[in-house]
């Protein structure tokens, strides 16, 4: 519909990136300027991104658990997506650096959504009774996570300390506020904009670059931290890198 348009360029912010190649491609092909936001996919696509750090989302929520002084701790594996794995990496990091050995069943593999959290789980928390926090790839799965601890009589966070990350809507007015690792839409948005104004206007053929938004760790109550007055972390600017 946009290409009936005859718009002049996209930014696509999709949850299913790894389905829409032929898209990206065929929008390339017409000279369309691009900008992928949050999407890391298609490394092969010469294109703008705007991304945040996964690595260092999962390494903020494993190192903030350690800090609180679990030793088993667990993690929610998204599928199998470049940020789930670069969050999976960030978690393994974590546990490494503070010599901690990630046991056998900790990491479950789980999908995006509420009910992927609940049933993976359920499954975690009958093998491993002795895991006492928890990493979830996102914040909807943390969600389901923390149902499924209470349908099996474990509290949130005295029993079982939860982070996710992404800071979903209203996640702060949870029974259980959800402590998140978050990272600003607003740059996001601004400089995906800032992009393709320029590439539209005047680099039409590049040199393309990869912009990361950081991470911030936004403490609440389902981690077991004392919660700061404004429970966020410190706000840290953009970093830029220019794509070979």
């Amino acid at each position: 519909m946009l290409l009936e348009r005859q718009v002049d360029g996209v930014i696509l912010a999709s949850t299913n990136a790894q389905k829409n190649g032929d898209l990206l491609r065929r929008l390339q092909s017409q000279g369309k300027g691009l900008v992928l936001i949050d999407r890391d996919d298609h490394q092969g696509l010469r294109c703008h991104r705007v991304v945040t750090d996964d690595e260092q989302v999962g390494r903020l929520a494993t190192s903030h658990l350690i800090g609180l002084g679990h030793r088993h701790i667990a993690h929610l594996a998204g599928p199998r997506l470049v940020h789930a794995r670069r969050r999976h990496r960030g978690y393994l990091a974590s546990m490494r650096q503070a010599g901690l050995t990630v046991h056998d069943g900790w990491v479950v593999e789980a999908g995006f959504v509420e009910k992927d959290g609940y049933d993976a789980t359920l499954r975690l928390l009958t093998q491993s009774p002795e895991v006492t926090a928890l990493f979830a790839v996102n914040d909807p799965a943390a969600i389901g996570a923390m149902k499924a601890a209470w349908d099996l009589g474990r509290r949130t966070p005295e029993d079982l300390a939860i982070v996710g990350a992404g800071d979903i809507a209203h996640g702060d007015l949870l029974r259980v506020p959800l402590t998140t690792v978050s990272w600003s839409r607003e740059d996001l948005g601004r400089e995906a904009a800032r992009l393709i104004i320029d590439q539209i206007a005047a680099h039409p053929d590049g040199p393309f670059k990869r912009v990361v938004v950081p991470p911030a760790l936004r403490i609440r109550a389902s981690c077991g931290a004392s919660v700061q007055a404004d429970g966020a972390g410190t706000p840290v600017h953009s970093v830029m890198q220019r794509l070979s």
